[in-house]
């Protein structure tokens, strides 16, 4: 494949047209036409197929989509690189991060760095820690923050924070009148939960081997799951950096009876030098646990 293949897949998963793809990319129909005959005998999967007028993408396509608009994002940001280089010079730096600490850890972290690199850009990516390990690998990245220590060889993890679950309610709750909670006390209530098969959901769910809960909503990131708790459509138990971050006022935080460890980690490659500001990063991503850790 080649990338008049990938763009021209691209301009019709977004257009839904090979006209309309062919205006996009200042080619003709038939040209679009052939890119993706070509791209789809190398794929060894049909792309599209036709429904009366309407051009539809298999599911083949939208799984592909997935991986060619991360690197097209990929393609944008080393853009806004060297734009940045043209007007600062070399101040860029690229951080990776899983979402709960880019939503609740980078900000303060980003504030604190300003101090010392006040003329420094910030480029924030954020995807899971099988994602940021890629993006470490590969150095498009100078600074990586995960949750989970992946198998991507050359990479060095460094734990920088540790913390065991807690469960939250409102403070209305019926729970929310409890020192300490168990898992016996979940029964019946609608629980807000992670990913199924995502590692931080099977270290929850191990304790509740009789499970008596209403799995009633899912949702990939913390946050989503503590501002959800926060408008009473159930109860968690959540990473206590990321409620304390947030600091909801209708979410009352109730330590659990099991042990439930919340690991993150600075990532570093073997293959690329760490910077002076991508140290310094890592140093302030470290303040800011610190400082979330000793608010319990």
């Amino acid at each position: 494949m080649n990338f008049k293949q990938i763009e021209a897949f691209r301009a019709v998963m977004m257009t839904r047209s090979m006209t309309t793809a062919a205006g996009l990319m200042h080619t003709s129909q038939p040209n679009i036409s052939r890119w993706i005959a070509l791209l789809e005998a190398t794929l060894g999967f049909v792309l599209f197929k036709r429904v009366g007028t309407r051009l539809i993408p298999t599911p083949e396509a939208d799984a592909f989509y997935t991986d060619v608009e991360r690197a097209f994002i990929g393609l944008e940001s080393l853009n806004d690189s060297a734009n940045s280089i043209r007007r600062r010079g070399t101040g860029l730096l690229r951080v990776g991060a899983v979402g709960s600490i880019t939503q609740c850890v980078l900000p303060d972290a980003i504030r604190l760095f300003r101090d010392t690199f006040p003329d420094v850009s910030v480029v924030v990516n954020t995807g899971g820690s099988d994602v940021v390990a890629k993006w470490m690998a590969t150095g498009f990245c100078d600074i990586g923050f995960c949750s989970i220590q992946t198998d991507v060889p050359g990479l060095q993890y460094d734990r920088i924070n540790t913390a065991y679950g807690v469960g939250i309610v409102t403070r209305t709750h019926r729970l929310a009148r409890k020192k300490r909670l168990s898992p016996a006390d979940f029964t019946g209530e609608n629980f807000i939960c992670l990913p199924s098969g995502s590692f931080n959901r099977a270290a929850i769910d191990r304790h509740f081997s009789d499970d008596a809960r209403i799995l009633s909503i899912e949702t990939p990131y913390a946050t989503t799951i503590c501002t959800m708790v926060g408008k009473g459509l159930g109860v968690s138990i959540v990473n206590p950096v990321v409620s304390r971050a947030l600091s909801l006022p209708d979410l009352r935080e109730i330590p659990f009876s099991e042990k439930i460890e919340f690991h993150s980690y600075a990532v570093s490659s073997d293959h690329f030098p760490v910077s002076s500001p991508a140290q310094q990063m890592e140093a302030c991503v470290r303040d800011v646990f610190k400082a979330l850790s000793a608010s319990a």
